[in-house]
């Protein structure tokens, strides 16, 4: 039953186009090109010996769920995840524009489409105005980042994922199971911003 309700929520909740992606211009004005985050997440698979797994999330500038992408055997960093994912950017899948940038923490790399925050040996060896600059950049940055672990823990308030997973299964099952949870996370989320 559950691949059913997987197929019926992949299909209608994530991937947004390069269009969809430029409406979000200017949503956070102090960073007007920033359209989204990103952030990893783990799932604890409990066998012989208890396993991880690794995904990672990305939203937009409203918080919504743009894409998630689960499965990756490990227990490697974020950054390991994030090099064996599907490309990020302009004609690839998910698409996104090439004027626009997403927040990410330091551990992964500060190529584009990612901006991470500076490093504290970068910022100690500027000149007074712009180790304020790099600083407020820092704040905000974190500021704003923020949400995406905000709808991880949505993600995760579903047990079947937030605790050890205990079923027998591949691993390309776990990723759906993931990717449902998150698509029934967003549609909680817009059924609670309706009542409002």
């Amino acid at each position: 039953m559950w691949v059913i309700l997987w197929e019926e929520v992949a299909r209608t909740t994530f991937g947004p186009d390069v269009n969809t992606w430029h409406r979000r211009n200017g949503k956070w004005h102090e960073m007007h090109n920033v359209l989204g985050c990103i952030d990893g997440t783990s799932h604890d698979i409990f066998g012989a010996a208890t396993r991880t797994t690794r995904g990672i999330v990305v939203i937009d500038n409203e918080k919504n769920i743009c894409h998630i992408h689960s499965g990756f055997l490990c227990h490697d960093n974020d950054a390991f995840a994030y090099q064996q994912m599907k490309r990020i950017g302009p004609g690839h899948d998910p698409d996104f524009p090439a004027n626009g940038f997403i927040l990410a923490d330091s551990i992964y790399p500060n190529t584009r489409p990612l901006v991470t925050p500076y490093k504290a040996n970068e910022i100690a060896r500027q000149p007074g105005n712009e180790k304020r600059r790099k600083r407020k950049l820092n704040r905000l940055h974190k500021k704003r980042r923020v949400f995406v672990e905000h709808v991880i823990n949505e993600i995760k308030k579903f047990r079947v994922i937030g605790a050890i997973y205990r079923h027998t299964i591949a691993r390309w099952e776990l990723s759906c199971i993931v990717e449902l949870c998150a698509g029934l996370a967003k549609r909680r989320a817009e059924f609670i911003n309706d009542l409002d």
